[in-house]
């Protein structure tokens, strides 16, 4: 039998074990899938606490950290700066980056992304990165935001590269940080969606049996919205074809 987890910290909420699961019976693949915690000063550990599986996934906060303890990235994976899936070829962990294209399968699924449009990504780290780059190449106009620490909701006039918003239409909306995850704070307002206006919202925080209050918030205004457990999927079809090289599809897995 084969052996599979996710890398993270938290790590309790993942959903990847009952999505891999899932695709595991489905394809008559005989191997199992785990969520194992990493605290972040054992990161330098990875190698050892990894031994023995074949490939993991890497979530928050890790996918810009693992990278110095690999033998190997895709290009995909250098010019996004993060990895979230790694693969043990011939001995050696190899690291990939699903994420981005993940989130342009999830957005065109909803219709949300019919045509390039500007994309707002509130978030600096790897799933930023990866999402802006993904939008990048499919002729979108990413724009990363970054918030004011202890500010929850007040990021909207700090941009990566000094714009002001004043006169910006915006085509979709990305959480690309843990705001709105069990624990973690959350949204103080849900103002800026006014000044937006997004026609879809996409926060890639999931809630085991509910919705993010931001995917709740986009709803109740008629926005297009994409839950983050649609993201995880669509990213976790590509990774299952990189260790398995088995074409899965959406309807496989049910979540």
């Amino acid at each position: 039998m084969l052996h599979y987890g996710v890398i993270g910290c938290p790590i309790a909420h993942s959903l990847s074990p009952e999505i891999y699961g899932q695709l595991f019976e489905k394809y008559g693949v005989s191997a199992d899938f785990s969520r194992i915690l990493i605290e972040p000063g054992d990161i330098g550990m990875l190698r050892e606490i990894t031994g023995g599986l074949s490939g993991f996934a890497v979530t928050m906060p890790y996918k810009r950290a693992v990278m110095q303890y690999l033998d190997g990235i895709t290009d995909t994976a250098a010019e996004c700066g993060a990895v979230n899936i790694v693969e043990r070829r011939d001995g050696l962990l190899i690291g990939h980056n699903t994420d981005g294209m993940g989130l342009v399968d999830a957005l065109d699924e909803a219709g949300a992304m019919p045509e390039p449009c500007r994309v707002f990504i509130l978030g600096r780290g790897g799933a930023a990165v990866s999402a802006a780059c993904a939008i990048r190449r499919r002729g979108g106009e990413p724009v990363l935001l970054v918030r004011t620490p202890g500010a929850p909701a007040d990021f909207d006039r700090l941009l990566f590269d000094k714009e002001d918003l004043a006169g910006k239409s915006c085509g979709v909306f990305i959480n690309a940080t843990p705001l709105g995850m069990g624990g973690a704070e959350g949204f103080a307002s849900f103002d800026f969606l006014d000044e937006l206006s997004p026609r879809a919202v996409l926060d890639m925080v999931y809630l085991r049996g509910g919705e993010t209050p931001l995917i709740s918030e986009a709803r109740s205004r008629g926005m297009i919205a994409v839950d983050g457990s649609r993201m995880l999927l669509m990213q976790a079809l590509r990774a299952f074809r990189i260790w398995t090289g088995i074409e899965a599809h959406p309807e496989d897995v049910t979540i």
